[in-house]
């Protein structure tokens, strides 16, 4: 269900340009800069566990909290935030959104939870402990991931860009726009902070980006492809059943969490049977 990625025309867009002066001059400055960018390096993994996930839930955000995950779920009519335990797969929680917000991804960042909505405009603040409602901000473009360093939120909306803002407030204090090898890398979704980098889910590739905030440029890349066959013990027919969800929607990956203590990583993807945990190498 998503998305049709159309042209970036928010004020984000006017912004980064009137800080840019001679446009010309800095594309090629840019494509001289990308030119030079080092092809990322390949992150080897080794699958530690695997946990049970509720196959209904179309994820958009995954968080350690506490010793468990808050969930973001998506469409219209299905969204909700969860309060999920790590080892069972159950659901203690499950808060349901109004059935015209289509959810996307969050953080938590100093006990409060960030949740975006995708075409709504709108992120939503919850205490952390017990989901009870804070506020809401408007947010210009889309909204599709979400994560913190120790001072900002960082937000994608399904271009190349990560946006980073105040928390509270969403005030913009600056723009990094994603690279590789072979330049600017787009549908930048489901983000989570690690060890000084932003780890990234990009919208139908099977592999989560390691990105320097710095400088914007993709340094690994963990490749995930046909993880989910791979790896799964559970029957996955499901997923190609005609008409369902997932034949529609698309079950992709999406859905990164990291367990600061052991130094893990836990991945899904929408409608997926399983929450795998893995370590880097």
């Amino acid at each position: 269900m998503k998305r049709l990625q159309a042209s970036l025309t928010t004020t984000w867009v006017v912004l980064l340009f009137s800080c840019g002066g001679n446009i010309e001059k800095n594309q090629d400055q840019s494509s001289a800069v990308e030119s030079q960018v080092a092809a990322p390096s390949n992150l080897s993994y080794a699958v530690i566990n695997s946990y049970p996930h509720d196959t209904a839930a179309f994820t958009q955000g995954l968080e350690v909290y506490q010793n468990g995950f808050i969930e973001s779920t998506g469409l219209f009519g299905r969204s909700s935030l969860r309060r999920v335990d790590i080892l069972s797969g159950k659901i203690s929680k499950n808060q349901k959104m109004d059935s015209l917000i289509f959810a996307e991804g969050l953080t938590v960042f100093n006990d409060t939870i960030y949740q975006l909505s995708w075409e709504n405009h709108l992120v939503f603040m919850y205490t952390a402990k017990d989901f009870k409602p804070i506020g809401q901000l408007p947010w210009t473009g889309e909204g599709w991931g979400i994560t913190h360093d120790d001072m900002n939120l960082i937000i994608s909306e399904g271009s190349d860009k990560l946006y980073f803002v105040e928390p509270k407030t969403l005030k913009l204090k600056k723009i990094v726009s994603v690279k590789d090898q072979y330049g600017a890398v787009n549908n930048l979704n489901e983000l989570e902070f690690i060890d000084g980098y932003v780890y990234a889910n990009r919208w139908q590739y099977d592999y989560i980006l390691k990105i320097d905030p710095n400088s914007g440029y993709v340094v690994g890349m963990i490749n995930l492809q046909d993880f989910l066959q791979k790896n799964s013990r559970a029957n996955l027919s499901y997923l190609k059943k005609e008409g369902s969800t997932a034949m529609q929607s698309g079950a992709v990956l999406n859905g990164i969490a990291y367990n600061k203590k052991e130094k893990t990583l836990y991945i899904t993807g929408k409608l997926w049977p399983e929450i795998f945990e893995i370590r880097l190498q």
